[in-house]
């Protein structure tokens, strides 16, 4: 499931906005703190241009912790819970993935002014009037991207409480590539502990890691993985995360850059290669997904984001790592 579930949360970037929107600004900031300080519960349509989920959600702010149920309700039974930055996503009694780092998403309440300010250089700001939307008056606001590197978005909050009921996100054609809508919401005084438990069965106990006799990561970049460079870079984007670790088979490393330009996030990884069996070259898509693959001598490139396809091939394109990360080690250096 794509993490569209979590598109209330894209509007607590616009908590300051109004300095840099107006009115527009003071929509979204409004809707910002709603979407994470009321209690809600509702039925969200989460749509695609090939596929569509129905969710139920429960979300609860209460004593400064902010918790959210999500239920899929078609397809194959999973649940996702947040308490703050934490998530698990729960696939049956037995199976859970959880994380405690920030998801791109997650980013956004961290912003600066000056952060917002940035924004506003690439993206535009502009009220759209009112619509009905889950029987309840909305008021929207489109954020369109000022070039063709990005994505824009449209967002519907309600008047009465400012929670944003539908989000779209646009296409560089006009087209809605995502959309979230709630097609139901109420806002109850209460609710309960057992309305964010989830339906299938007890959590699971996080297994205990097994001891290392080596220190865990923390080690220095080896010679064939130095820190990759980029010669341009998309205008906006910045690097807002950086992450080295080992790679899965534990004979390498893999970096992991994180680019975003406020609003758009894009996921760069560089890991060393051995062997010449087939690896991901050129532009690939699902949905509003854009990947794109090259290999740089022995050195896998691999973009990832929901970003125009043009914006993925210019920042893998503009990845330049080391030249001791492109060499082969098994060439024999040339004779005098």
């Amino acid at each position: 499931m794509s993490h569209r579930y979590l598109i209330p949360g894209l509007v607590l970037a616009f908590g300051s906005m109004a300095a840099v929107a107006g009115e527009p600004g003071e929509v979204l900031g409004r809707a910002a703190q709603a979407a994470r300080e009321l209690s809600y519960q509702g039925v969200i349509v989460y749509q695609t241009q090939d596929r569509q989920e129905t969710m139920r959600v429960v979300h609860r702010f209460q004593d400064g912790v902010e918790m959210e149920r999500v239920q899929v309700l078609t397809g194959a039974p999973r649940e996702i819970l947040k308490r703050d930055d934490k998530v698990i996503c729960v696939l049956s009694k037995d199976r859970r993935l959880s994380s405690d780092a920030p998801t791109p998403k997650g980013l956004f309440p961290t912003l600066t002014p000056q952060h917002l300010a940035q924004l506003a250089k690439v993206y535009a700001f502009e009220d759209v009037g009112t619509a009905r939307i889950a029987g309840r008056n909305c008021r929207g606001v489109t954020i369109s991207p000022r070039d063709e590197f990005r994505y824009g978005y449209e967002v519907w909050a309600d008047e009465q409480t400012g929670v944003p009921l539908k989000v779209n996100l646009i296409g560089r054609d006009g087209s809605v590539l995502e959309q979230m809508q709630f097609t139901e919401i109420e806002f109850p005084a209460q609710i309960p502990d057992s309305a964010l438990q989830t339906a299938l069965g007890p959590l699971p106990p996080v297994p205990a890691r097994p001891a290392r006799t080596s220190p865990p990561v923390a080690r220095p970049l080896p010679p064939e993985l130095a820190l990759a460079r980029f010669g341009s870079l998309p205008p906006g984007f910045r690097i807002t995360l950086r992450d080295v670790r080992p790679s899965p088979d534990g004979k390498g490393t893999v970096e992991h850059l994180l680019l975003s330009d406020g609003l758009t996030a894009v996921s760069v990884f560089s890991a060393r290669r051995e062997g010449r069996g087939h690896r991901f070259q050129g532009v690939s898509q699902m949905g509003a997904v854009n990947a794109y693959g090259r290999m740089v001598g022995r050195t896998h490139i691999t973009v990832v984001g929901e970003a125009p396809p043009q914006t993925v091939r210019l920042i893998g394109e503009s990845l330049k790592p080391e030249p001791d990360a492109t060499a082969d080690p098994h060439e024999a250096a040339p004779r005098p």
